[in-house]
């Protein structure tokens, strides 16, 4: 029977609840109103890693002067400009997402999105919203595309092909990176029960002390 007790009384010791959720992260990358060159690569570094698929990568796209889209060639100097970006990719021909979008451009009309292809748009990358602002007066447009979030640095590499007519740019704001990350384990709070059970455990082995005691 002592030992019983004495059993009872270390079940009750080692009887817990651990409390687990999410804690919520969001990382924002600086405005770039004007990109000087092609290309553009930011970094969040992240405490941790997020289920898959389970953080989001959102941005606004920000074309200047005539950025053509898709349309018809009428002579052979014709030419489409074509943007792209890449989620933790090392690799150079790795795309994320690929689009053609007309913002100011001479071909005004519905931007051809990659979206189907799994090679160029193999997360599901989405066009939010779209404006082209008339020949010559730029657009904007705002993309937003779920991923796995990883501990440490993530790149997020931003390419636009643009030919550079005269009055051509690009830039990039409102980058922000969400996510939800596994919180750390909280230490380990025994439950209401367990409380008593242990005291009545401590109590028992008490009583068969003293019983031996007296013996």
């Amino acid at each position: 029977m002592c030992n019983l007790m004495k059993s009872a009384a270390i079940a009750a010791v080692c009887t817990f609840t651990v409390s687990a959720g999410a804690a919520p992260f969001t990382a924002t990358l600086p405005d770039q109103a004007t990109i000087s060159t092609s290309f553009y690569v930011g970094n969040v570094t992240s405490p941790g890693t997020s289920a898959a698929g389970a953080a989001r990568l959102t941005f606004e796209l920000i074309g200047y002067g005539g950025i053509d889209g898709y349309g018809p060639r009428i002579s052979s100097s014709d030419v489409f400009d074509s943007f792209g970006f890449r989620v933790n990719d090392p690799g150079i021909d790795g795309v994320t997402f690929g689009a053609i979008l007309n913002m100011g451009g001479s071909y005004p009309g519905t931007p051809t999105l990659y979206d189907n292809n799994p090679d160029i748009n193999p997360l599901g990358a989405t066009l939010v919203d779209y404006q082209d602002n008339g020949f010559n007066q730029g657009g904007t447009a705002r993309f937003a595309v779920d991923f796995t979030l990883l501990e440490g640095a993530n790149d997020f590499a931003f390419d636009f092909g643009l030919n550079r007519g005269v009055g051509e740019g690009w830039g990039l704001r409102n980058i922000v990176v969400t996510a939800d990350l596994p919180s750390p384990q909280a230490p380990p709070i025994p439950e209401p029960q367990t409380y008593a059970l242990m005291l009545a455990g401590l109590s028992a082995v008490g009583f068969f002390t003293r019983r031996r005691t007296r013996r």
